[in-house]
């Protein structure tokens, strides 16, 4: 489904506007407090909460279902197995800054829910750390181009090192061949892809001492993820 004809690129100072001084450096420390290492990859670290997210009043609560599946279409590092992630506090349902992030996606969720004739939608939120020492490299799973499961995905740069190298954001068509190449570089950049072209991030790596790439994705998850 044509949501943002492939993606679209939304700069952070349009998530900014309307937050309170220091806004971005609280949210950030409460992210890394929930970061704990990915125990299907060494590379990273991460944190994930599930939630139901209600069109009519715009309001979203805590899944039951706290589980994260991908199809191996989809994935074929990790897909065609449930992963179970640590998971996010609670407080984020209620974290003002969140819910504002939210509000800004929440023309385009709207959209997706329109055309598809839905009104509850199941949304997986993920806090990820790549982490990369000098000459080693950080990666994203799956590593290369690909086409989500979820219809619509967002993703938020949370902070990103000055000695990273790479992280680049690389966009084609079907068959491949990369069309676009974006950074995000600046806090709450965003990058919102659908399903209408396939997408990758390049792997990070550091100019000297540890660096690190901070996503957080808002995904609107398809019913094959429900497992």
């Amino acid at each position: 489904m044509n949501i943002v004809n492939g993606f679209k690129f939304i700069p952070g100072s349009t998530y900014i506007k309307g937050l309170p001084d220091h806004s971005h450096a609280r949210f950030h420390n409460f992210y890394e407090s929930q970061l704990r290492p990915d125990p299907y990859a060494s590379v990273r670290d991460r944190g994930m909460i599930k939630l139901i997210y209600d069109r009519p009043s715009q309001q979203v609560r805590k899944n039951e279902n706290q589980n994260y599946f991908q199809s191996y279409s989809a994935n074929d590092s990790d897909g065609g197995r449930v992963r179970v992630f640590a998971p996010i506090s609670d407080e984020l349902v209620t974290d003002s800054v969140f819910l504002h992030i939210l509000k800004g996606d929440a023309h385009y969720i709207n959209k997706y829910c329109h055309r598809a004739g839905v009104d509850i939608l199941n949304i997986s939120v993920h806090f990820i750390r790549y982490r990369a020492e000098e000459g080693y490299a950080s990666f994203s799973s799956p590593v290369w181009l690909h086409l989500d499961d979820e219809p619509l995905v967002f993703i938020h740069l949370i902070d990103l090192t000055p000695n990273a190298i790479g992280a680049d954001s690389v966009i084609s068509g079907m068959d491949s061949k990369p069309t676009n190449v974006l950074r995000l570089q600046k806090p709450f950049d965003t990058l919102i892809v659908d399903r209408t072209k396939k997408h990758a991030v390049t792997p990070l790596g550091s100019s000297h001492g540890t660096s690190y790439r901070d996503v957080m994705l808002v995904n609107v998850e398809a019913e094959v993820q429900q497992k």
